[in-house]
């Protein structure tokens, strides 16, 4: 072989590894994609349950205080004893309200951070579909 046959067949190969490498990239950031898009909707998913969730929870206890606070009211004949285990009890279930209240606050702050992480997964995928078209 001649220099000039050699030096052509070292082109080729570097040609032909470069081709292999493209390939595996463009595959790479289509799997990317398709990875992003399935995690954007699992977050969507996953923050309309925390929603939900958080709100059923701060009526039903909402129901519950407000169903304690009847019961106190028509139950004023009972004994002394029986009326101070249910101001406790009414106290127990506000206390149990805030509490609830506070974990809504939380969940729908955890709800907002999901959704900026889904906003940026979807930009990130928005921008590689963008890199990825020629």
């Amino acid at each position: 072989m001649t220099e000039q046959q050699l030096l052509t067949l070292f082109v080729g190969v570097i040609a032909i590894c470069m081709v292999f490498i493209t390939i595996v990239i463009v595959l790479i950031g289509i799997n990317s994609m398709k990875t992003m898009e399935k995690a954007q909707e699992f977050m969507t998913n996953l923050q309309n349950e925390l929603s939900f969730l958080s709100t059923k929870a701060v009526l039903t206890l909402h129901e519950v205080n407000g169903l304690l606070g009847q019961l106190k009211e028509e139950t004023k004949s009972i004994g002394d004893k029986s009326k101070l285990s249910l101001h406790e009890l009414h106290d127990l279930i506000s206390y149990l309200h805030d509490e609830t209240k506070e974990l809504a606050l939380k969940a729908s702050n955890g709800i907002a951070k999901v959704t900026i992480g889904s906003l940026a997964i979807g930009a990130l995928s928005q921008f590689l579909k963008k890199k990825n078209t020629p």
